[in-house]
C-alpha cells in the first residue's frame, strides 16, 4: 500500500492521542496527590504505553513517513525514546523475526523468550504463574537483554536517537525548572508501568500472537494468529490492530488501519476469551 501524505496522519494522530491520555494522566494523578488514584492511573499509563509500542511497530516497519530518517526520527520523539527502545536498535531484530517466524533462528525464541518458561506451549498453573511474574518484575526482561548481549552484543542508537533525546531532555530541563516537586511522582508514574506492567502486557500480546504453531490450535496451520477481542482486550492487549496479526505478517507493508481490510473470511478470528486456553492446560492435559 503507497502512502499518499510524507506522513501517516492517522498514525500521527493516533501518537498525539495516546500522550494526551498519558500526560493528562500524570498531571490529575500529581495534582490531586491521592494515594487511591496511583494504581488505576498506573494501569491506564501501562495500556496507552503498550498502544504507544503498537504504533512504534508500524514505524519498524517505515510505515509512519514516506522518509525512513523522518519516520525514525519521529518514531525516536515518540515512542523510541521515552521507553528506552530506539526504533534503529529494535528494526533489525523484528525484520529477522518475520523472516525466521517459528523457527529456531526466530530472535524472539532465541532473545525474547530466552530462559524462562513460555516455548510456545500451553503452561501448567505454577509455570505459568512464575513466567507472568518475571514478567511483571522485569526478571524475564533482565534474561532478555542478557541473552541479547551474549549473542549479538547491545545495539548502540544512531543519529536518529539524538535529536529526540535532546528534546526530552530539554522538556525534563523544564519540568526540573518549573515545577521541581512533580519530576519524581512524574517518573516513577512513567517509568513504574513501563517496567512491570507495560513489560507483561507486551508478553501476553507475544503469546497471542505465536502461541501453539501449525496444527496445535484446531484450525490453525500457519504460525501467527487473528484474534476477535471486545472492547477490553482492542484497550490492553490488542490495540491498533495488531490483533490481525495474521494479515500483518501475510502483508507488512500495509499500517495498522488498513489490516481489516486483508482479513479473509475462510479463516476466522480466535475470540479472545480463548486466549488463556492457549496459555494454560493441567498437568495432567500435557501428558
Amino acid at each position: 500500500m503507497t502512502m499518499r501524505s510524507p506522513v501517516d496522519m492517522k498514525t500521527l494522530g493516533a501518537l498525539l492521542l495516546e500522550w494526551c491520555v498519558v500526560l493528562a494522566t500524570i498531571v490529575a494523578t500529581v495534582r490531586l496527590a491521592h494515594w487511591a488514584l496511583w494504581l488505576p492511573a498506573i494501569f491506564v499509563i501501562a495500556t496507552r504505553q503498550h498502544a504507544l509500542l503498537m504504533l512504534y511497530h508500524d514505524a519498524v516497519h517505515g510505515l509512519l513517513a514516506r522518509d525512513l530518517r523522518l519516520n525514525d526520527l519521529l518514531i525516536n520523539f515518540f515512542v523510541g525514546v521515552p521507553h528506552l527502545l530506539p526504533v534503529e536498535t529494535y528494526r533489525p531484530l523484528h525484520l529477522l523475526h518475520h523472516r525466521k517466524l517459528g523457527t529456531a533462528e526466530d530472535p524472539e525464541r532465541i532473545l525474547l523468550y530466552a530462559r524462562q518458561h513460555w516455548q510456545y506451549q500451553p503452561l501448567t498453573a505454577n509455570a505459568l504463574l512464575r513466567q507472568l511474574a518475571g514478567d511483571l518484575f522485569l526478571v524475564n526482561g533482565l534474561r532478555t537483554l542478557a541473552a541479547l548481549s551474549k549473542n549479538r552484543g547491545m545495539p548502540m542508537p544512531q543519529r536518529a536517537t539524538l535529536l529526540p533525546a535532546a528534546v526530552w531532555a530539554l522538556a525534563i530541563g523544564v519540568v526540573i525548572t518549573r515545577w521541581p516537586a512533580a519530576l519524581v511522582p512524574a517518573a516513577v508514574l512513567w517509568f513504574v508501568p513501563l517496567l512491570t506492567m507495560t513489560n507483561l502486557l507486551q508478553k501476553l500480546r507475544s503469546f497471542a500472537e505465536h502461541s501453539g504453531g501449525p496444527g496445535v490450535t484446531p484450525g490453525w496451520n500457519e504460525w501467527t494468529y487473528s484474534w476477535s477481542p471486545g472492547l477490553l482486550g482492542r484497550l490492553t492487549i490488542w490495540p491498533y490492530n495488531i490483533n490481525r496479526h495474521l494479515e500483518h505478517h501475510r502483508e507488512p507493508t500495509v499500517p495498522w488501519h488498513a489490516l481489516p481490510s486483508l482479513s479473509i473470511e475462510s479463516q476466522p478470528a480466535l475470540s479472545g476469551n480463548s486466549l488463556p486456553g492457549l496459555l494454560y492446560r493441567k498437568k495432567r492435559e500435557l501428558l
